[in-house]
């Protein structure tokens, strides 16, 4: 690993292979991690974690975009370096030779350093997933959460890729950030998707500006995602809402397989660029922007959407399952989502 990631685990006492643990818990923090877990809570949430369970998970992906967007404006704004050697890693001897290139993209950060991505997406999801859901009480969760949390931001100091003041701000902007979504996100204990994917696409909006204003052309793809992402989710859950209908196992793989292919396709423009097409479309900033803001949008459309094709797709399109009954209806027991623990049948879908 790094000398400096050596050095920063020897300060705080920590062994060589504690802190290859480090590398492996740092991805509960980890983009691809939170926006997984996110999606699979959309797709197989069930009464027993809220008692809108549809209507909070895609609420939190819109936290988890909103999350994204944040960390990119920041970054761009401040511009902050990381620590030296941040971008270098040797695994350690004992480590399989299949597992080296993963632990080196675990272990190392690259971009800008101030605050802290990571802590940011932790406190904002994990946060939002204690605010939200009604699983255990309130105060368990918040514990599970702020523990989760200080893993996270932990991970990112002993691995040398940031500086405490880094994940030290990106908790506390994190913590700024749940509070806006629950301002503006949230009637009572009943949260609203619609608002929070359009308060997500306006934060990445303003991301993407700030990026722009910079010169940062890598930071202005990343918030486009937000941007995008933001609008395809707002778009899907206004005009349709979702569907109550269970997603099975094997509707969930094939979802996944095609949010994988979007969002991949989205991510590998935003790194690798543009092909030339016809040998005409250059590939600059604008041009890539053209292509990732589209796949943003049908990615998280997809996510939000999944549950009403799959239902479709089964013939089951009732009237009784559509989601707008779910997104406008204001039953009891959605006054009340955050209590205490909802039982299975107390809960009102």
């Amino acid at each position: 690993m790094s000398d400096h990631a050596l050095i920063a685990g020897s300060a705080l006492g920590v062994p060589e292979w504690l802190v290859a643990v480090a590398a492996l818990l740092t991805q509960l923090g980890d983009a691809w991690f939170l926006y997984l877990g996110l999606g699979l809570l959309y797709w197989l949430g069930d009464r027993r974690l809220a008692a809108n369970p549809r209507r909070v998970g895609a609420t939190l992906i819109a936290v988890g975009l909103g999350a994204l967007a944040v960390t990119v404006g920041l970054k761009s704004l401040f511009a902050f370096g990381r620590p030296p050697g941040a971008a270098e890693a040797t695994a350690p001897l004992w480590l399989p030779a299949v597992a080296v290139d993963a632990y080196a993209g675990a272990a190392t950060g690259d971009g800008f350093s101030f605050p802290s991505g990571h802590a940011i997406g932790a406190t904002m999801v994990y946060g939002g997933l204690a605010t939200f859901l009604d699983v255990w009480d309130r105060r368990t969760r918040l514990r599970v959460a702020g523990v989760l949390i200080a893993v996270v931001a932990l991970t990112r100091v002993v691995l040398g890729v940031h500086y405490v003041v880094d994940v030290a701000a990106g908790v506390a902007v994190g913590v700024a950030g749940l509070l806006l979504f629950q301002r503006v996100a949230r009637s009572g204990f009943r949260p609203h998707p619609d608002r929070a994917f359009f308060l997500a696409a306006g934060l990445g909006l303003v991301a993407t500006a700030v990026a722009a204003a910079g010169g940062h052309g890598d930071e202005v793809l990343e918030a486009a995602i937000a941007f995008g992402g933001g609008l395809g989710g707002y778009a899907v859950w206004r005009v349709r809402g979702t569907e109550t209908a269970p997603v099975g196992r094997i509707d969930t793989v094939v979802g996944l397989g095609v949010i994988a292919a979007v969002f991949g396709s989205a991510y590998w423009v935003a790194t690798a660029g543009l092909p030339y097409v016809f040998g005409v479309v250059p590939d600059t900033t604008p041009f890539r922007l053209l292509a990732v803001v589209p796949l943003s949008f049908a990615g998280v459309a997809v996510v939000v959407a999944w549950p009403t094709l799959v239902a479709r797709a089964r013939g089951s399109d009732r009237p009784g399952d559509a989601g707008v009954d779910e997104s406008e209806s204001a039953g009891v027991a959605d006054l009340i989502t955050e209590a205490e623990p909802v039982g299975d049948d107390e809960a009102d879908g």
